[in-house]
């Protein structure tokens, strides 16, 4: 069941009803996490996750950093951020910086 709805999530658009299935998947990986403790919570809810770089970059951006910081830490150009950062959005299933980190520190992703 859990996978079916990590495959839907992408394909919903209405806020209250992804919100519902996220919250089904939490108590899912709440239960998961229980019997085992090497998968986190986090993981369970995204769809697709996100890439070792796509961290990085989220790493950096709730750390408060620009796009050009970003790329400067991350030896890349500002259009590969900027291209991480979309990834990032569209897997978190947010719009904007200040809804990705808040959904990260609530999803205790990072």
């Amino acid at each position: 069941m859990t996978t079916l709805l990590r495959v839907t999530i992408p394909q919903l658009r209405e806020r209250p009803l992804i919100a519902y299935v996220q919250t089904i998947l939490r108590a899912a990986a709440s239960a998961h996490t229980k019997q085992n403790s090497s998968l986190a919570p986090a993981y369970v809810l995204l769809a697709e996750p996100l890439s070792s770089q796509e961290q990085r970059v989220l790493r950096l951006l709730i750390a408060g950093h620009s796009n050009p910081e970003i790329a400067r830490d991350l030896v890349v150009s500002v259009n590969t951020v900027k291209a991480h950062l979309k990834n990032i959005y569209r897997k978190l299933n947010v719009n904007n910086r200040l809804e990705a980190c808040e959904t990260a520190r609530r999803l205790e992703f990072l």
